[in-house]
């Protein structure tokens, strides 16, 4: 198995240079499928550093996006 350290800074990097949040019909088991690790690992991981689920991650920066784009 690929070091999950590795795995969860990909998922970041990919969120903030890729933003595949944007799409509507992103999830984060596609996020995963694309990682090539199983959701239930990499959640147990994203929750163990930041208390919340893969979704849950999704979403916040889904209201981030919207929130600065009613700013501008």
């Amino acid at each position: 198995m690929k070091n999950l350290d590795e795995i969860y800074e990909r998922f970041g990097q990919l969120l903030e240079e890729e933003r595949p949040y944007s799409d509507p019909a992103c999830t984060f088991a596609g996020i995963c499928s694309r990682l090539g690790v199983e959701p239930g690992v990499l959640e147990e991981y994203i929750y163990s550093q930041v208390g919340m689920s893969g979704e849950e991650v999704l979403e916040a920066y889904r209201r981030s996006e919207a929130s600065g784009a009613s700013d501008e």
